[in-house]
C-alpha cells in the first residue's frame, strides 16, 4: 500500500476483498491523503482517503468487528460465557485499534517495545454493560505493531449475562460495540 507521497504502508495481511496495514505515524495531522495498492513497485489507481485523529474499533474473534470482543482477563484468557468476568473484581484486556498519538511512539512497521510503554495521550472512556469503567491502562500493545490495548476495571454495577456490551469512546468518536 502506498500514500500519495510515496510512503509504504507496513502491510500485516492480504487476501480477496481484505487487506490489513498500518497508516504510518507520519500521515499524524493530515486530513486525507490519497492510497493505491502497489505490486511490483506499480501502483494502482489512487483512492481519497480520509484520516481522524481518532477512530476506536475493538477487535472480534468473528473479525467484522460484532460479537464476541477480543477481550482478555489478566491470565491472557478469552473472556466468554466459558470464563466470565466478575464484575468489580476482574480487570480486562480490550484489543483494539485507532486511539491516535502515543507517547514513546515506535518507528512506523516496528514493533511496540515492552518498555517504557506507549500510552494513549489521553485516556479513553470504556463502558461494560451500560456503565463507565476505570481505566488502569491505555495504549500500544506491547510487542504489537500499531495495536493497542485498553486495560479495564470491570464495573460493579455492569449488566450480567453471557453477552455484555462493551464500548470505547476516544476523541468525540465511539467504537463498534463488542461482547
Amino acid at each position: 500500500m502506498q500514500f500519495g507521497s510515496g510512503m509504504q504502508a507496513p502491510l500485516f495481511f492480504a487476501d480477496v476483498g481484505q487487506v490489513n496495514f498500518q497508516v504510518p505515524w507520519e500521515l499524524a495531522g493530515q486530513s486525507q491523503s490519497t492510497l493505491a495498492a502497489a505490486l511490483n513497485s506499480q501502483a494502482g489507481t489512487g483512492q481519497i482517503v480520509s484520516f481522524a485523529p481518532f477512530s476506536p474499533g475493538i477487535f472480534s474473534t468473528n473479525a467484522q468487528g460484532t460479537g464476541q470482543g477480543a477481550i482478555l482477563d489478566s491470565s491472557y484468557r478469552l473472556v466468554d460465557p466459558s470464563n466470565p468476568a466478575s464484575a468489580g473484581s476482574t480487570v480486562v484486556q480490550i484489543y483494539c485499534t485507532g486511539l491516535g498519538a502515543v507517547t514513546n511512539q515506535p518507528p512506523t512497521g516496528s514493533q511496540t517495545p515492552i518498555s517504557p510503554y506507549s500510552l494513549t495521550t489521553t485516556t479513553p472512556t470504556v463502558m461494560i454493560g451500560g456503565v463507565q469503567a476505570t481505566v488502569q491502562f491505555s495504549g500500544l500493545a506491547p510487542g504489537f505493531v500499531g495495536g493497542y490495548q485498553v486495560n479495564a476495571l470491570v464495573p460493579a454495577g455492569s449488566s450480567k449475562g453471557t453477552a455484555v456490551p462493551v464500548t470505547i469512546a476516544f476523541g468525540g468518536a465511539t467504537s463498534n460495540t463488542v461482547t
